[in-house]
């Protein structure tokens, strides 16, 4: 049980940003930027939280929202490609974030950090990670915008032919995706007590594997929330049984790239039959 709660937090930024990547990926999309809005809200939060009030989470959820509509109205009104895009804002992210925190420090309200992360017998981690994956899953699985979202994976242009306002929808799954990577930037300060410009940097491809794992299928249009919490389980599972076994953080990194590999390919030998 103690394993399985400690699974729970390390797991939760890599839950969040999966989640925000899901919703890009659904509409044919992809996001390379997340990590970076991640490592933004961690600096942000520790700057602006000082050790007498906790209020200081409110600007990286705003600063967040605000990245992801930056990435959203390149791709939407730019008609830029997602991919381009997102390469571009990512190393403009992490360079915003080293400028405010070139050196890893900080420290955030002891309440806050202590109720975030081990608050009700270390069931708050667990109560957000059920209510967020809720909120995710009912947007894309059974509401008209998570309709639309997927229509847009399968086919923009037919999607815009039968009225759905591709961009607007576009727009939203970029800012949310972004308020989503808040969630982990604000809970990894909490967890680390500090703030690391260079945290982010792994996140964004984690994510997409473990998305990919999960069973969305890259194309976009088809995936579901519940799959990429599987597929982020798993690669964390794979990750703590190598730690508990002792094995160098190196070969971690050279078996995510073969699980995405691997996924890839059995999505692609679906497709064939």
């Amino acid at each position: 049980i103690g394993n399985f709660k400690n699974l729970l937090r390390t797991s939760f930024p890599l839950l969040m940003v999966a989640l925000g990547q899901t919703l890009i990926i659904l509409t044919g999309g992809i996001d390379l930027s997340l990590g970076g809005i991640v490592a933004l809200a961690n600096v942000v939060c520790v700057m602006t939280m000082n050790t007498e009030s906790p209020v200081g989470f409110i600007l990286p959820l705003i600063a967040a929202v605000v990245l992801g509509l930056v990435c959203g109205v390149l791709v939407t009104r730019g008609n830029l490609a997602p991919i381009i895009v997102t390469i571009a804002t990512t190393a403009i992210f992490d360079g915003c974030a080293l400028l405010l925190m070139p050196k890893p420090g900080g420290s955030v309200h002891k309440a806050f950090s202590k109720f975030l992360t081990r608050g009700l017998k270390g069931a708050v981690p667990l109560i957000l990670f059920l209510v967020i994956l809720i909120l995710v899953r009912t947007l894309t699985n059974q509401t008209p915008y998570g309709k639309a979202l997927r229509a847009i994976g399968g086919s923009e242009n037919a999607a815009y032919s039968t009225g759905v306002k591709v961009k607007k929808v576009k727009f939203i799954a970029y800012c949310l995706a972004g308020l989503l990577c808040a969630a982990a930037g604000i809970f990894l300060s909490a967890q680390m007590n500090s703030a690391d410009a260079t945290i982010g940097k792994n996140y964004a491809m984690n994510a997409i594997t473990a998305t990919v794992v999960g069973g969305t299928a890259m194309t976009g249009a088809v995936g579901d929330p519940l799959g990429t919490i599987a597929g982020v389980f798993i690669i964390s599972i794979i990750n703590n049984m190598l730690n508990l076994f002792g094995v160098s953080s190196f070969y971690q990194f050279v078996c995510q790239g073969l699980i995405l590999i691997l996924a890839l390919s059995l999505s692609a030998m679906h497709k064939k039959h």
